[in-house]
């Protein structure tokens, strides 16, 4: 498979992760890669973006990527590298209500870079960080992850799955930085970036726009159920049961966006201004950033 277009990069910009809890009991959930400009030097910083819930009370926490093939930039499909995360290694937003961590990656991907087949986003398709970004109050949007812990199990990559929105992106929803989503979520969802992600068309402010749009809007946190009533308990993981009304919260791309700052104070360092950005295409020959130490 040649990694040659948008989709096909996005594809491989998530990471299945399994945490077995102290209890014993192993669950699994999504996370998606992100590299973190950091401010006054030539450096990126890798990490993983999940929910808190995700990869709290954790006894034994482990990241599922993809083979890199031996001397290629090319994803060996079908072979999987497992790599054992700190449990207690991740940060979370401030707030304790809102559902977002980063686990920083810098040591992981020094060790075992190399090894590893991933197209992590740049800072720069955040939402927040998107020059001139229109949002209609409807919006098709594309998440990707592994509902269920499901995959596809030959190739080991992710679900992709399509929806609208469902209230509008720039209003917080019930005064919390949400949103939600018209689409299929399920326990394993939590933790999967959601896209606006346009080829051929899409509208701006003055009318329709000719080319490809991809914007990181936000992070599936859980289904929606029938009896729950705002304020939403966001922070509380998916329940199977039978009450489900196919609508999931996403946290949006400034709480994505405020977790990372918290990571990168606690870290050290300010993150590089990307206000500028145009939404754009990942480029599959950039090279490698150098992660911190």
């Amino acid at each position: 498979m040649n990694v040659d277009t948008p989709g096909r990069q996005l594809l491989f910009s998530t990471v299945r992760i399994t945490n077995v809890l102290k209890n014993g009991v192993p669950t699994t959930g999504t996370g998606f890669l992100l590299f973190v400009d950091v401010e006054g030097q030539d450096a990126y910083a890798p990490v993983l973006i999940t929910n808190k819930h995700v990869v709290a009370d954790s006894g034994h926490l482990i990241a599922h990527f993809i083979k890199r093939k031996t001397g290629e930039d090319q994803p060996e499909l079908g072979q999987g590298v497992d790599v054992a995360l700190t449990p207690d290694g991740w940060i979370g937003h401030p707030d304790p209500d809102t559902d977002v961590a980063v686990v920083p990656l810098g040591p992981l991907f020094q060790q075992h870079g190399s090894q590893l087949f991933t197209r992590a986003l740049p800072m720069a398709l955040l939402a927040t960080e998107v020059k001139n970004l229109y949002t209609d109050a409807i919006e098709e949007i594309t998440f990707i992850g592994y509902p269920d812990g499901r995959h596809d199990p030959k190739h080991l990559t992710p679900i992709v799955r399509r929806g609208i929105t469902a209230t509008p992106l720039d209003l917080d929803m019930g005064g919390a930085p949400t949103f939600l989503i018209d689409g299929s979520v399920f326990g394993g969802s939590s933790g999967s970036p959601v896209f606006l992600f346009n080829e051929g068309t899409y509208r701006i402010a003055e009318g329709l726009q000719i080319g490809t749009r991809i914007a990181l809007v936000g992070i599936i946190a859980r289904t929606w159920v029938r009896g729950d009533a705002l304020p939403i308990e966001v922070s509380a993981p998916h329940v199977k049961i039978a009450k489900e009304l196919n609508l999931g919260v996403a946290f949006n791309s400034r709480a994505i966006k405020e977790t990372v700052e918290a990571f990168a104070a606690a870290a050290g360092f300010k993150i590089r201004g990307a206000t500028e950005a145009e939404p754009v295409a990942i480029d599959p020959t950039t090279q490698e950033p150098t992660p911190l130490t």
